[in-house]
């Protein structure tokens, strides 16, 4: 009950069966259900599974079809647990409108599949988090523009406020835009439930990246050592490209001896491209260059092909160096742990230690570490560091 400091719990007047209704109907809008939930939910589906139990654990066979079936909970002791003088409430009111039952099994003499059948027809089978729960604020605002509330709105003008007329026509409004509101919901929910069906077996289709899988590791062999080399470096950019998740940096092998008939590698790429413009970006001419691109970020586009849409978000260029030192700070720093192998993978140089790497960064890429001490260790860098 409402007071002067908020709403305290009333010692005397117990909730209304109306508001309980309506919570209970929310939390089957939250769960996910297709159909509306109301109290005696829990008493239909306890005198359901009365009615079913025991039923069909047999097989079913040519004297089981002549015989009535055996059960769990007899019909007279379903009546006495549901405190109900025959049969007829049960049938009429309880007994689900779905025939929870294998019939085509049944027809066909074979064993019916009632563990498969009960789930397709149980209410939980509808759960779906993606359901809609509530309206946005553009379908809340079109229920104004319904005649029938214009026409009210209208009405409500011509009557002088605090009067009985003005405060039925208050209540009439108020009251339609709740029903508005509720009908605009549950159209929307039926059209959601109607075409997500269709939404999901086009979700699980091949999509793209998938479909370029499948291709590559099917392609049939080359008939030389460099269409052989062109259909393993395929079939690795596509398993790269389906798989986003990075795994850890791999030991380098010793490079081959430069061979001017060797084909070009992925993380060599072609002059003009936007991962060549990027690549060059990140090297300094002179102290004082302060590239805004990130020499590690650009070192893992190297490694993806042109068309992966990991590229782009890799090789972007910042506003200013500032954000730039901010996101290796963020992204790279934070995320180095004791005993990691530390390497430059454009200049191809491993890095003995944190300095090292911060020196690096500093003087061939521009990238300029700021209070690198303090941010790894919580204390302020000393002055020898930034001048080493």
């Amino acid at each position: 009950m409402k007071t002067f400091t908020g709403y305290e719990l009333s010692q005397d007047k117990p909730l209304s069966y109306q508001m309980i209704a309506q919570w209970i109907r929310r939390v089957g809008e939250i769960l996910g259900l297709e159909y509306p939930t109301i109290p005696y939910n829990l008493r239909y589906n306890a005198a359901n599974e009365f009615d079913r139990s025991g039923s069909s654990s047999p097989p079913i066979t040519i004297a089981l079809l002549l015989t009535p079936a055996s059960a769990d909970i007899s019909e007279s002791l379903r009546n006495l647990a549901l405190d109900h003088a025959n049969s007829n409430p049960f049938q009429k009111h309880y007994l689900g409108r779905e025939v929870c039952a294998d019939t085509w099994g049944i027809l066909r003499r074979q064993k019916p599949q009632q563990a498969l059948i009960r789930q397709a027809c149980s209410v939980g089978h509808s759960i779906s988090k993606r359901r809609p729960t509530d309206l946005t604020a553009e379908q809340i605002a079109s229920v104004s523009t319904d005649p029938i509330i214009k026409r009210l709105e209208q009405d409500l003008r011509h009557h002088r406020p605090g009067s009985k007329k003005h405060m039925e026509l208050r209540r009439r409004l108020r009251n339609e835009k709740q029903r508005l509101k509720r009908v605009l919901k549950q159209k929307i929910r039926d059209e959601w439930t109607a075409r997500q069906a269709v939404d999901d077996i086009e979700g699980n289709c091949k999509r793209p990246a998938q479909k370029r899988l499948v291709e590559a590791l099917a392609a049939p062999l080359g008939n030389t050592l460099e269409g052989q080399y062109r259909r393993r470096d395929n079939a690795i950019a596509a398993i790269v490209a389906y798989c986003m998740v990075e795994e850890g940096q791999t030991i380098r092998g010793a490079r081959a001896s430069v061979d001017s008939t060797r084909p070009t590698l992925m993380n060599e790429p072609p002059i003009n491209s936007p991962q060549h413009t990027a690549l060059m970006s990140t090297f300094i001419k002179t102290v004082t260059d302060r590239p805004r691109r990130c020499f590690i970020c650009v070192g893992k586009a190297l490694d993806l092909t042109s068309d992966d849409g990991a590229v782009e978000v890799l090789i972007r260029e910042f506003y200013t160096p500032g954000d730039l030192s901010k996101h290796f700070r963020r992204k790279h720093l934070s995320n180095l742990r004791e005993g990691d192998e530390i390497r430059c993978s454009i200049c191809d140089l491993p890095l003995d230690h944190m300095e090292h790497l911060r020196n690096h960064a500093l003087r061939i890429h521009g990238t300029q570490i700021e209070c690198i001490a303090w941010y790894l260790h919580g204390q302020p860098a000393s002055r020898e560091i930034y001048t080493s």
